[in-house]
């Protein structure tokens, strides 16, 4: 099999990983928030400073419109990423928009980085408010969120390379 064929089944595997991650996510915030009375599906740092509830369901719906932040990213950067993919799977590798969804995959990833850091400021502040007792704000900035920018980074670099390339690809198809 050429690497072309590789590229192209590797892609279309991806894009049906991608449907399958973003229907997962939804689900597992419903899950944890709406569906049942306890949230027993906590990330562990709110898991530990907080236990599984219950709380009342006007703060479990208002954790879950905080938890849509990260969600919202997420499926900004991987809606850039099925593009991506749906291009590749057609063996399109230089066309002049896959820099562009490049840098949208980067900036999607930057704010799901950002996201992730205030969703579990915000949510601290939502359960420890619903206890009754003192407000308790967590901050933190883990290291998967700093990975998160890091490659968020890399990949708009990366954009600017495809563009580059397209730029030369497009350029050297003129001279024949």
């Amino acid at each position: 099999m050429s690497k072309m064929n590789s590229l192209m089944k590797t892609s279309r595997k991806l894009q049906l990983g991608i449907v399958a991650f973003w229907l997962l996510t939804l689900g597992a915030a419903v899950l944890r928030w709406i569906a049942a009375g306890t949230t027993t599906l906590l990330p562990p740092t709110l898991a530990a400073q907080f236990g599984t509830g219950p709380f009342p369901l006007t703060t479990r719906l208002a954790c879950f419109a905080v938890e849509l932040f990260p969600v919202a990213a997420a499926y900004y950067a991987f809606a850039a990423l099925y593009r991506i993919c749906g291009a590749y799977g057609q063996g399109d590798i230089f066309k002049r928009g896959t820099g562009i969804l490049y840098r949208r995959f980067g900036t999607g990833l930057l704010l799901l980085g950002v996201a992730n850091a205030l969703y579990t400021t915000l949510v601290s502040a939502l359960l420890s408010s619903a206890g009754g007792g003192k407000l308790a704000i967590s901050v933190g900035l883990s290291t998967a969120d700093l990975y998160l920018l890091i490659v968020g980074g890399a990949v708009q670099m990366l954009g600017i390379v495809m563009d580059e390339a397209y730029r030369l690809h497009d350029e050297n198809a003129q001279i024949i």
